[in-house]
């Protein structure tokens, strides 16, 4: 299926060489690849190329080709399609506690917290949303090592420091 043939108003400060050059010298990736799919279709490359080689959908390289026609390359720069998603269902104060009680150990695990959320401010997370919820909240998962309720650290100790080293495991 052939498109109509496309159309661009180049810049003239945006020679092949220029977006070649701009896209090498490019550190973030994410602009790196609109500047190397740029770079291909102004040297003649179909838009399906293009796409196929920065490994991007072709819908993709259309929608930079708009941006460009908008404002040139300082637009297809400019766009940052991570958006900023839903708000959070807890308000500013609500999620400042959630960090103070977890701070303090109150909780052992994330199921906890979430029967917590649930009580104290009736907010309902998904099982997996409240490790999402932590990580932005800046929670770390600092959890000491299980231990069986009956074990005798003392023991253990004196244990250790009689098995030769040749007899440990991974010793």
């Amino acid at each position: 299926m052939q498109g109509r043939p496309l159309r661009v108003d180049w810049h003239p400060e945006d020679t092949s060489e220029a977006l070649q050059a701009a896209y090498l010298a490019e550190q973030d990736g994410r602009l790196r690849t609109r500047l190397h799919g740029l770079w291909l279709v102004r040297s003649g490359w179909q838009l399906n190329k293009a796409a196929e080689v920065v490994g991007v959908h072709s819908r993709t390289v259309v929608e930079w080709m708009i941006w460009y026609r908008r404002g040139g390359v300082r637009e297809v720069l400019s766009y940052k399609k991570a958006g900023r998603g839903n708000p959070s269902p807890l308000s500013a104060e609500q999620q400042r506690r959630l960090v103070q009680e977890v701070a303090k150990g109150r909780f052992r695990t994330a199921g906890e917290i979430r029967d917590w959320i649930q009580s104290e401010y009736a907010v309902s997370y998904k099982p997996g949303s409240v490790y999402g919820l932590l990580k932005r909240l800046g929670c770390s998962r600092r959890v000491p090592r299980a231990r069986h309720e009956k074990a005798d650290t003392a023991r253990q100790r004196s244990w250790k420091k009689h098995v030769p080293d040749s007899d440990r495991v991974g010793g």
